[in-house]
């Protein structure tokens, strides 16, 4: 029932909206009720417009938009409209619009020879209803200054502080009857505590990204009801590995495990590779409490000193983590290797396990460079750790063979002591214990997802899309003038493209800015129904089967396969499963997306925080990002900040986006270099750091812009010159940073 293809078809504009629905139900046979129903969604929607006189029309027919609002703290913002360059929104045109919502727009002019202006004719969804701010008490009103500085203050009245005092950090819910082009209400939720105390802080960016910290109580009385022992009614109908020597590995602070490894020996010289994965189905019903709040978190979100749990403790911690000495049930990949470990066939069985061993990363590393002691404790399991070690290089020779893109980025780690006190922060690279189980992790998922493909059963595939062309196009060119020679621009649609760039730039003093760069012009890997391959680890079939406990995409799979397993006719599973698989894709690429922003910000806040005490004090970095406004530099702990251009040494500049660098008369900087800078500022509550030059005091250096659009044109664009303020230097890194 097309309902705008008909009304365009049959020229049903300008009615009122009952003579549309009458007109309507006679061509579709539905109730005038219905199809009035119909008639409002679609305006609500935006597809339809409902002018001044109560007259509907197809708002796309005359003129009018859907858009996603972009509002910059000015006032000003700009519409994301599909098929369209953005449209220009003046402060006047906003109409109460906030960042983030959607809204019906208009052209109503240009604004110079090419972009589009317009104005907001109707705010169709608030995507905003609550926000986190600091709360200030006035003369003459009370008002919050939201943390996001493109949203209005909000105007509190004094019984709906909920006893909040002068610079309390505070949860608020809009009210949105109030809102309008002038003025915003609130009511204040929480109390988060003090700003910029630690606690207030950390809590305010959880608040920001709805994560939720604790479960409610129908969830927790479902997840107490599950019993906690393994019986022997448990052990019928599955795989008995109890006689396994099953290890686990993680890392030292860690409280769920979800995977496991034993391996055999056969009698023709070949092997079998067992990975146990925990079955949390078992205990976790579709549709429970506990399955319909696992599907709306998502993920567990993890912080330096906290979890989010996607699933309640007793689970987590409790009945569906491998720990050792203890029975559990699982689901597990069976692995058949020949003697020179190349994967001969797979199979997927339910099973049971009894862990042998506990072991940490660290424990492993120590045994693999030759740790006497640590080979004499484990001595059981040497061996296999030995034959973990075989077939991991083994499948990481295979993947690099077909062109898997192989990035060992060290990682920022902040170290905390028991009060909450940044004691450190420092780079850590992933060793080779932790390839290990990372490469055996990714033979299981590759498996199974291979699997469920060749059954063409739905299901929830990790896809990886190839790199956009424009960004490829971009790279390449900036890679050329640094003097990197590469192919990408013709074999960029290629994973072994990108990891020929690496192996060039491996031990270059940029090996890890370059490195960064070429992983920021990749896309981000997402969760789809369609198996689209991982480009990254150049697989065909990817999946996520390996974290059901912290991963709601490898519980919902679980959840498929254990009915494939049982003998559910793949008809059935088809039409049951084709809509879920998608809705789970869906919602899992989000919380994704949504942990991973709370994580950042909160490792941001952390960095910030750190840095505060070294106001003042020299550091060696290095340049990761240059623009016209300025040097982005890291140093070894990881901390980045900006260096304003007008701290720059005086000189002028000219900014070449083409390769990334800013050239004066005398001065030169580029990625990859190494320069001296003086902690300048921080900025907590935006968790941003500045940065001066060593040795040079603030010189008003004057930056012209390289016409990028023409790499033959004289032409420079003079850009205002910036001023030194702090706010104005966090503006714009915090704007850049986050399209970086």
């Amino acid at each position: 029932m097309d309902i705008i293809k008909t009304i365009r078809d049959n020229k049903l504009i300008y009615y009122s909206v009952d003579e549309l629905a009458d007109d309507l139900s006679k061509i579709f046979g539905k109730p005038i009720s219905n199809m009035k129903e119909e008639i409002v969604a679609l305006i609500h929607s935006g597809d339809l417009f409902l002018n001044n006189k109560g007259q509907v029309s197809i708002s796309a027919d005359h003129g009018y938009f859907k858009a996603r609002m972009i509002v910059n703290k000015k006032g000003y913002g700009f519409a994301e409209v599909e098929g369209y360059p953005d449209f220009f929104i003046p402060a006047f045109a906003i109409n109460g619009a906030f960042d983030g919502d959607d809204c019906l727009v208009e052209i109503t002019g240009k604004r110079g020879d090419e972009n589009i202006e317009g104005r907001v004719v109707r705010i169709l969804k608030r995507n905003t209803t609550k926000v986190v701010g600091t709360y200030i008490v006035g003369k003459s009103k009370n008002v919050v200054f939201p943390d996001d500085t493109k949203l209005p203050q909000i105007r509190i009245f004094k019984n709906d502080a909920n006893k909040a005092k002068n610079n309390d950090k505070v949860w608020v819910e809009l009210d949105m009857d109030s809102i309008d082009s002038k003025t915003v209400r609130g009511v204040i939720l929480e109390v988060l505590g003090q700003a910029n105390s630690p606690k207030a802080e950390q809590l305010s960016i959880i608040r920001a990204h709805n994560l939720i910290e604790r479960f409610d109580e129908k969830t927790l009385n479902n997840a107490r009801s599950v019993k906690q022992t393994v019986t022997k009614k448990d052990f019928n109908n599955r795989q008995d590995y109890t006689e396994h020597r099953v290890i686990t590995i993680d890392g030292e602070d860690a409280r769920d495990f979800d995977d496991a490894l034993s391996i055999i020996k056969n009698a023709d010289g070949g092997y079998t590779l067992y990975v146990h994965i925990a079955d949390v189905t078992n205990y976790v019903d579709e549709n429970s409490a506990l399955d319909k709040e696992a599907f709306k978190r998502g993920t567990s979100v993890y912080f330096p000193n906290q979890v989010i749990p996607m699933l309640p403790k007793e689970l987590s911690n409790g009945i569906c983590s491998l720990n050792e000495g203890v029975n559990r049930l699982v689901l597990s990949v069976e692995m058949e290797l020949d003697s020179e470990f190349s994967l001969i066939s797979s199979s997927i069985k339910e099973g049971v396990i009894k862990s042998s061993h506990r072991m940490t990363y660290t424990e492993v590393m120590k045994i693999l460079e030759g740790d006497e002691l640590l080979k004499e404790k484990y001595a059981d399991v040497y061996d296999d750790i030995m034959l973990y070690r075989a077939i991991s290089n083994k499948q990481k020779a295979i993947r690099l063979s077909r062109g898997e893109i192989r990035m060992n980025l060290p990682e920022p780690f902040i170290l905390e002591n028991e009060a909450g006190e940044i004691v450190s922060i420092e780079k850590r690279i992933q060793d080779e214990a932790h390839e290990i189980i990372e490469s055996l992790m990714i033979m299981a998922n590759e498996c199974v997802a291979k699997k469920f493909y060749d059954l063409k059963i739905p299901f929830v595939y990790r896809v990886h899309e190839k790199p956009d062309s424009e960004k490829v196009r971009r790279l390449s060119n900036i890679l050329m003038n640094m003097g990197i020679t590469n192919d990408l621009e013709v074999t960029g649609d290629e994973p072994i493209a990108y990891q020929r760039i690496i192996d060039r730039i491996a031990g270059t003093p940029n090996e890890t800015t370059l490195t960064k760069m070429i992983l920021r012009s990749m896309m981000k890997a997402r969760y789809s129904p369609t198996c689209l391959g991982h480009f990254g680890l150049a697989s065909e079939y990817y999946c996520h089967f390996t974290s059901p406990i912290r991963r709601y995409p490898d519980l919902q799979i679980h959840r498929i396969i254990k009915h494939y397993l049982h003998g559910v006719p793949i008809e059935e599973l088809k039409l049951k499963y084709t809509e879920i698989v998608e809705q789970a894709s869906e919602q899992s690429s989000t919380t994704e997306k949504n942990a991973e922003e709370a994580e950042r910000e909160v490792d941001d806040y952390k960095k910030a925080l750190y840095m505060t005490k070294f106001i003042g004090e020299t550091f060696v970095g290095t340049i990761t990002g240059v623009q016209e406004y300025g040097i982005f530099v890291e140093l070894d702990n990881g901390v980045e900040g900006l260096v304003h251009s007008d701290g720059l040494p005086l000189d002028e500049y000219i900014y070449d986006e083409a390769s990334l660098t800013l050239t004066g008369k005398k001065n030169k900087f580029t990625i990859g270099d190494t320069v001296k800078v003086v902690v300048a500022n921080t900025n907590v509550q935006l968790r941003q750091v500045d940065f001066d030059l060593d040795g040079v005091r603030t010189s008003g250096a004057h930056v012209v812009r390289k016409d990028s659009d023409d790499k033959n044109s004289k032409k420079l664009k003079k850009l205002s010159k910036n001023t030194a303020k702090t706010g104005k230097k966090s503006q714009n890194f915090n704007k850049k940073r986050k399209k970086r």
